[in-house]
């Protein structure tokens, strides 16, 4: 019992998912549905939802099977959104999903449901699934994963900082927004001057001095200097305003440094805000071994 050539047209474009309603346009019956799950064709997967026995079961077959399991108007959020984006890599281990306000339903393995309303301008359809926007999943993959979220989608070209800030001003009120708020805030420098001083906040809370900021040095200013270990501690900020030409320049930068007898360690603003642990020991190690 074959599944009608164009019903299994779709289903192969949305991972191996057939839901009853496409089943119905396609001209199978509820009864055919059960008949075709019977004989092992398709398996079921979810309420009014299947899935076709011979797919093979990927990362985003799972995922459209959890948002759908949540009901038909719910839409993958979070870092699975963002994953789904293409802006980072890995699937989320648990899938935050949103659901209408006022969901009645039972709790879906896997998934975190968020009962709110969305903007219209942040939500869209990817491979005909109902996903938050870029720059709305990158904010809130942010809030999961890390700023590196953020950095990636910009690096890419998939947003703007514009767009962030617009995604940021309809969510500012809502869960995720406090986390949300200082990042947006430190694009709009680039983040350098403002991954300055968490530097700057880091070495106080550390009890390292001995530094100094901007110290000139083969014709370029070290960002926090120990001059007298010789060692350079350097803000990178946002790597997505680093184009080519700021690379080369920065890559030259550190070469000259390093041949003047300068040991050369390297921060993103990411580091500073989420490693701060890391970057006292670093630099304290790099200290001790100058000593």
């Amino acid at each position: 019992m074959q599944t009608p050539p164009k019903l299994r047209a779709v289903a192969l474009e949305h991972d191996g998912v057939v839901t009853a309603a496409e089943a119905r346009e396609h001209g199978l019956d509820r009864s055919a549905v059960h008949r075709r799950v019977a004989i092992g064709d398709w398996v079921r997967v979810g309420p009014r939802l299947y899935r076709l026995a011979d797919h093979p079961v990927t990362d985003r077959t799972t995922t459209r099977i959890a948002t759908l399991s949540v009901g038909p108007s719910a839409i993958l959020s979070g870092s699975a959104a963002a994953w789904w984006h293409g802006i980072v890599d890995d699937r989320p281990g648990t899938i935050t999903v949103t659901a209408p306000r006022g969901r009645h339903g039972p709790p879906v393995k896997g998934v975190r449901i968020l009962n709110r309303s969305l903007d219209d301008a942040d939500v869209l359809i990817r491979r005909d699934l109902r996903v938050t926007g870029v720059a709305l999943s990158a904010l809130e993959g942010a809030v999961e994963l890390g700023a590196e979220v953020i950095d990636s989608a910009l690096q890419q070209r998939r947003i703007t900082v514009e767009r962030l800030e617009e995604a940021y001003g309809r969510r500012h009120r809502c869960v995720g927004a406090a986390e949300m708020g200082p990042m947006v805030a430190l694009l709009e420098s680039g983040a350098r001057p403002a991954a300055e001083r968490f530097a700057v906040a880091i070495l106080d809370a550390a009890g390292i001095d001995g530094w100094v900021a901007d110290h000139p040095s083969c014709g370029y200013e070290i960002d926090l200097a120990f001059v007298a270990h010789m060692l350079a501690v350097e803000i990178d900020g946002f790597a997505f305003h680093r184009d080519a030409g700021t690379f080369q320049r920065d890559r030259t930068r550190r070469n000259a440094l390093i041949a003047a007898g300068w040991t050369v360690l390297n921060f993103t603003w990411a580091d500073l805000t989420e490693r701060a642990d890391h970057v006292a020991s670093s630099i304290r190690q790099a200290l001790s071994v100058a000593a």
